[in-house]
């Protein structure tokens, strides 16, 4: 038999038996850092182990039936793999500020084909005080002055949380005295307002018997009036330092100071995802308390066990017990200081395997016996198993031993001296032998037969390949008789085997212990249909879309897509503000931390999925079926106005008349809304593109602002108008009052148009052609022609001087109304007779000239016709004479 010796919280190493010796599996053990109050993942720094991922499956167990380990803490998950994934095991504390040290006992499976092979062993967790902590307690204390009494209200001279106080971060305190009994000798209450008091000249009976309130009975008669007793609570932190709440003692005798435990986190209010989550126990001081008092010893037990030869048997209160006023019996942990020399002390739950250390409550409900080595004596044998008892706050009792005595077995019926139990993969099958179940017989071990009687819920049993359930001792000592699992996701199993020897009976149960394997895909817990606004961005938050492994880390699991939206796209952003960019997929981790998005892409698609398969972190991967996610997305006027086609923008109009600006010049349209509803903004109003451009260039009015469509300049000019005024003509433009000239103007004016949610087209030109229309007479002014007697004289543009707005001086004519009284006009040396013409060309080349006839008259008069082609005037020329000496 294998001595097992346990000292304190060292490194345990269980081999079941001395054939399975072998290295350890461990490479790495530094133990973990952790800030008291937060959380530490665990890495390959800290644990690593000396398997092969290639060679073997390998597995590790925390255990959890060992409540002298994980007192402050709690490390998870229960059973991960040896080559564990980054941020996959996690180290919680639970803010306790009395422990510097934790341990975490964890058991290392490693299966082969063949055979399983276990290692135990203690990790250790350093608790480290925090230099950046949430939580912030001042120097002010809270406490109690007496039994029963209540203390201040815990508010912000007592406390304060730090923290980024961003709109993106939402702050919530948590109590939870069920989960974590604290406070451990009082309670968390709020003093309600007192009812009014009736005046002096006011009858009691004005007032309500429910209103006037009643002293609380409580022991000692110190209690308030109106309290309330606040269980678990779930509060903004800003408001539950404004809540007023108070610790109220209520069980002495109890140690001087007491806690509560606040748990603080930070959640991303996008994700809802805890950003950081902290712990701290906050002390409550008792003046009338004592120091707590280390456990004792209870006066009527006999710490004697009486034990038959390899029979299990339970220790009792009567065999083993303490006394301690502070904490509750049922939360007292044993330690076992120094193990017995021979057999083992373990837990019923599982009696294959040495236990270290168990509750008072295990010991009262009979959970916690001692094994009997599995070795044959002829005479009684005496050990001792020494332990220590700690109390809620980590008080430790002195030594107590207990003593065994093993008495001799005088019988002839069968008996199972050794039972290992066995350990197996999910799936595997494993050969029950002698190593793990043995049986003693004194007078014919040859004539001990098993049969099963009960168990077997996951699997079956076989003898050499065939269907067993009647076996021989003789088939346990030839491994023939094996244990095959029928692979589903079942952790526990046994068999119940009827041992007898033809003579005497005993009934015994085998433990199967069964480890899981990475076989299962995962599968979807939470598909919510996406709904957004068309064009936006959606956050996909876990409470819409999450997946769940049996076997592996949740956060490693893939979303794989297999058929990408159609009216989107999946993106991921690392950091806030950060710009995103699509991904064929994300794990469950990114989804986790509020970085998967959903981007619309604004079309008028409404309608959207995306469909997936799940892998887990399984080399290569287990995969889901496909999946399918749900995108509604609603409809938004976000579209702008669109232009019809065939619409010119473009208006020609004479300038002496109004022209209608109709659905051919001016139409867009909406896809969204009613065309009729469109606006027109007027931004720039009609401006010559050429130099002109600061004179007036006409104007858009309504048809209905005047009597009579004509240019009529008391119309006032419109800045606004719909797509509606423009169907039914009630739009037009009037081109500038004042002539444009002989030359056909441009003109633009620039606008906007706006539907009815906003959605705007700025900068739209619209072009006018202005035609000049030749209606103005032109004006002619002269100056007197001096000639001398008998003799000739140019007429040139200085003597006839004319102007015309809208026509070019290039066709303007002369013509020849009479012939002068003393003289002639000639073009090119030819003489001219009424109607006869020349042209303002002839003027600026000097080819029209008077010839005089040498009469004594000083004075002739030349009458001229002026046209344009359109309009004529008269105009007379004067000559003047100059007689010679």
């Amino acid at each position: 038999m294998l001595s097992l010796s346990w000292t304190g919280l060292e490194v345990l190493l269980l081999l079941l038996l001395p054939s399975w010796t072998s290295p350890s599996f461990i490479s790495i053990n530094h133990g973990l850092r952790v800030m008291k109050g937060s959380s530490a993942f665990l890495s390959g720094d800290h644990l690593k182990f000396a398997i092969p991922k290639e060679k073997d499956t390998c597995k590790v167990e925390v255990v959890m039936n060992e409540p002298i380990t994980q007192r402050v803490g709690k490390l998870t998950p229960q059973v991960f793999d040896c080559h564990f994934l980054p941020n996959e095991v996690k180290y919680i504390h639970n803010g306790c500020p009395l422990l510097n040290e934790d341990t975490v006992k964890l058991r290392l499976y490693r299966f082969t084909e063949t055979d399983t092979f276990t290692e135990t062993f203690l990790l250790r967790v350093y608790l480290l005080e925090p230099d950046c902590n949430i939580i912030h307690m001042s120097n002010n204390v809270l406490e109690v002055s007496e039994f029963y009494g209540i203390s201040r209200t815990i508010d912000k001279n007592l406390l304060r949380f730090d923290y980024e106080r961003t709109a993106s971060l939402e702050c919530t305190v948590r109590l939870d005295p069920v989960e974590t009994r604290l406070p451990a000798h009082g309670q968390m209450v709020l003093v309600e307002p007192r009812p009014e008091e009736p005046r002096g000249d006011q009858p009691h009976s004005f007032f309500p018997a429910s209103q006037l309130g009643t002293e609380l009975k409580c022991p000692g008669g110190s209690c308030a009036l109106g309290l309330k007793k606040i269980g678990g609570l779930k509060v903004n932190c800003e408001e539950f330092l404004l809540m007023g709440l108070r610790y109220q003692h209520k069980n002495p005798p109890s140690p001087n100071i007491d806690y509560i435990a606040i748990q603080v986190d930070l959640t991303d209010s996008r994700s809802k995802i805890i950003y950081k989550s902290e712990t701290a126990w906050l002390p409550i001081y008792i003046r009338a308390g004592f120091p707590n008092q280390i456990p004792r010893t209870a006066f009527m037990a006999m710490f004697v066990l009486e034990v038959d030869q390899f029979i299990l048997t339970s220790l009792t209160t009567s065999v083993l017990d303490c006394e301690e006023d502070e904490t509750p019996k049922p939360l007292l942990v044993f330690n076992i200081t120094k193990a017995p020399l021979q057999g083992y002390l373990t837990h019923l739950l599982d009696h294959t395997r040495p236990i270290s250390s168990f509750t008072w409550k295990d010991l009262s409900d009979m959970q916690i016996a001692y094994q009997p080595p599995n070795s044959s004596h002829s005479e009684r044998r005496h050990y001792q198993v020494e332990l220590e008892v700690y109390d809620f706050f980590f008080e430790r009792s002195a030594p107590i031993t207990v003593h065994i005595s093993i008495r001799t077995a005088d019988t002839n019926a069968p008996r199972v001296s050794w039972n290992t139990g066995l350990n197996l993969l999910e799936g595997q099958s494993r050969a029950i032998t002698w190593e793990h179940l043995q049986i003693v017989d004194n007078d014919n071990i040859h004539a001990v037969q098993l049969v099963t009687v009960d168990g077997l819920q996951h699997g079956q049993l076989t003898l050499r390949g065939g269907k067993g359930f009647f076996f021989t001792v003789a088939d346990l000592q030839a491994g023939v008789i094996r244990y095959h699992h029928d692979d589903s996701d079942s952790i526990k199993d046994f068999v119940v085997f009827r041992i007898f020897d033809g003579y005497h009976s005993i009934h015994h149960k085998f433990p199967i212990n069964i480890l899981p394997k990475d076989d299962s895909p995962p599968f979807l817990i939470i598909n919510m249909v996406i709904e957004l606004d068309e064009g936006q961005t959606v956050l996909i938050q876990s409470s819409m879309l999450r997946a769940s492994d049996m076997d592996s880390s949740d956060d490693y699991i893939f979303f794989n897509i297999t058929k990408a939206p159609q009216a989107g796209e999946i993106m991921k952003k690392p950091l806030l503000g950060q710009v995103g960019y699509a991904v064929p997929g994300f794990l469950q981790r990114d989804l986790f931390n509020g970085i998967i998005f959903y981007r619309h892409f604004g079309g008028e698609v409404f309608d959207d999925s995306f469909e997936f398969v799940l892998w887990d972190s399984h080399e290569p991967p287990n995969l889901s079926v496909p999946q399918v996610v749900i995108i509604h997305i609603s409809p938004v006027d976000d579209q702008l106005p669109k232009e019809a086609p065939g619409v010119s923008r473009h208006l020609v109009v004479k300038e002496t008349e109004v022209a209608y600006i109709t659905k051919k010049h001016l139409h867009f349209i909406d896809t969204e809304t009613f065309d009729r509803e469109l606006l027109y903004t007027i931004t720039v109003p009609p401006f010559f593109n050429s130099s002109h451009r600061h004179l007036d260039a006409g104007k858009l009015f309504m048809v209905d602002s005047i009597p009579k469509l004509t240019k009529n300049p008391a119309a006032p000019a419109v800045r606004s108008f719909t797509q509606n005024a423009v169907n039914y003509m009630k739009v037009a433009y009037m081109p500038p009052m004042q002539d444009i000239g002989p030359h056909l103007q441009h003109v633009q004016f620039t606008f906007s148009v706006t539907n009815q949610h906003g959605g705007t087209l700025h900068g739209i030109c619209f072009n006018i052609v202005i035609l000049p229309v030749d209606n103005q007479v032109p004006e002619v002014h002269t100056n007197p022609l001096i000639v001398d007697e008998g003799g000739q004289c140019i007429i040139n543009t200085e003597h006839i001087l004319v102007s015309d707005v809208d026509t070019k001086l290039d066709n303007i004519y002369f013509s020849l109304q009479r012939r002068p009284s003393h003289g002639r006009v000639e073009l090119d040396g030819f003489p001219l007779n009424p109607g006869d013409t020349f042209s303002w060309s002839d003027l600026c080349t000097l080819k029209v000239r008077y010839q005089h006839d040498g009469a004594e008259e000083l004075q002739d008069d030349i009458v001229l016709e002026v046209t344009d082609g359109i309009n004529s005037a008269r105009c007379g020329l004067r000559v003047e004479v100059v007689r010679l000496a």
